[in-house]
């Protein structure tokens, strides 16, 4: 009788352990491959706006801006901070003054929001996106933007053309 048992009980897991000769990583990648159908390849990114304020003193950062770019009049910044605990957030601000040059130059400010006193140490990669339109010189189709930090940081946006 215990023989019985155990057999039966042995066959029950070899059958249910079965997966058609195919090994766990075939089953599984499989399984993503049928599951990749069902995701929606539209993907909603948040675009802030660009705050002009002209009274708006500059505060020493404490986060680097790795790279600036722009492309269909958003303005995209990548950053890195400390933190990973928690939500953080950024704004960005401009003068609503322009630079004197060919093309004229605008300044950005940006502000590192951390509401819940993040303090972790982990380096954070973010990536930002403003609208640039606030940053269009009158009479003008383009603009050099640079990061009133480090002005080497700046990317060329044109408009209107």
């Amino acid at each position: 009788m215990t023989q019985f048992l155990f057999l039966s009980l042995l066959s029950l897991a070899v059958v249910s352990c079965r997966n058609n000769g195919q090994s766990t990583k075939q089953a599984q990648s499989e399984e993503v491959v049928k599951a990749a159908p069902k995701v929606k390849a539209e993907v909603k990114v948040n675009l802030k706006e660009i705050i002009i304020d002209n009274n708006r003193e500059p505060v020493k950062p404490d986060f680097s801006v790795l790279e600036m770019t722009n492309e269909n009049d958003v303005l995209t910044v990548i950053v890195r901070y400390s933190g990973g605990c928690e939500e953080h957030d950024f704004n960005a601000y401009f003068s609503g003054g322009w630079a004197k040059s060919l093309p004229p130059q605008a300044a950005i400010t940006l502000e590192h929001l951390n509401p819940n006193n993040d303090a972790c140490r982990s380096l954070v990669k973010d990536t930002l996106r403003f609208k640039m339109k606030p940053l269009q010189y009158s009479g003008g189709n383009e603009v050099v933007v640079k990061w009133s930090t480090n002005p080497e940081i700046q990317t060329n946006y044109s408009y209107g053309k």
